[in-house]
């Protein structure tokens, strides 16, 4: 049954086609189609009405060893991706990316990973790259495990830690064009330090450490929940990241900086500060071969 259904099948429709193509040449000579179509599918039929169980198998045969043969990429399981890291170099700061810390490609009907190159996971060689994203889960910002599996799945993406480290880039340029434009506002209590303005345009509380560019400054934008009544707001960090020295082993770190991104659900902007020190760690606990073991 199976060799009629997925072998036979094909050559059959191989015949009717045939005959149609008949048919249609004998149109155009003049002749009756339907009587010529159909001779060529009985004679053919015929001739070959013994062989053609063989050839079905033949087709199925060659069908089964073709789609063998095409690479099958591994679903990588939660226990093998604790000791899966991508090993990666950005602006000469080599970095060991834990596979965990990837949810956004973990497939929760596969329970893996399983969009990821086998090269990534084999390679020998540093890729050079331009952005380092890592997710993970609050208040203690911990990569998937097996035991919190549940809470990354249950939790809607918005309210997983999301960030990114990548080049640096000056400040200069925003404090010139889009500064003038916010208004001043009364400082916040629950963030002391921090200059409150409002940005009209983009519908949104910004809050600033310095009111000028300088590689050191943190500015956190925060959506006016009052005009987009978002079900889970959020507030984005931007600052800056710097390895620590005594973890970074390729090179001396010198002044290399990185621009910091992340998104904070606003029920934790108060807690910004301890926040943005844990993930910072997390980063150091990620720089050199010899990374220090991950909690």
């Amino acid at each position: 049954m199976m060799v009629f259904k997925i072998g036979l099948l094909p050559i059959i429709l191989g015949i009717i086609f045939l005959g149609c193509f008949v048919a249609k040449a004998a149109r155009v000579r003049g002749k009756n189609p339907w009587v010529w179509g159909s001779l060529t599918v009985v004679v053919i039929t015929a001739m070959t009405w013994q062989k053609l169980p063989v050839w079905s198998e033949i087709v199925l045969y060659r069908g089964k060893t073709k789609q063998s043969t095409i690479p099958q990429r591994k679903v990588i399981s939660l226990a093998e991706a604790n000791n899966i890291n991508f090993r990666v170099s950005m602006d000469g700061v080599n970095f060991d990316v834990p596979l965990v810390y990837n949810f956004k490609e973990y497939n929760q009907q596969l329970r893996g990973w399983g969009g990821v190159p086998q090269k990534q996971i084999e390679g020998k060689k540093r890729l050079a790259v331009d952005l380092i994203k890592i997710d993970a889960i609050f208040p203690d910002l911990s990569p998937l495990k097996e035991e919190n599996l549940a809470q990354f799945e249950k939790l809607a993406w918005g309210q997983n830690m999301h960030a990114s480290i990548t080049h640096m880039r000056p400040w200069d340029h925003y404090f010139k064009y889009f500064f003038e434009e916010l208004q001043r506002r009364p400082d916040l209590p629950e963030l002391p330090g921090m200059l409150h303005y409002y940005d009209p345009s983009g519908k949104a509380d910004i809050l600033f450490s310095h009111d000028h560019p300088t590689d050191e400054l943190v500015r956190i934008r925060c959506a006016d929940e009052n005009f987009f009544h978002s079900a889970y707001p959020i507030c984005v960090v931007e600052t800056s990241y710097r390895p620590a020295p005594d973890v970074a082993l390729s090179k001396p770190i010198g002044k290399t900086i990185f621009s910091l991104r992340y998104e904070l659900p606003s029920q934790y902007i108060a807690q910004w500060r301890t926040i943005d020190q844990k993930l910072k760690s997390r980063f150091d606990q990620m720089v050199s071969i010899n990374a220090t073991p991950l909690p």
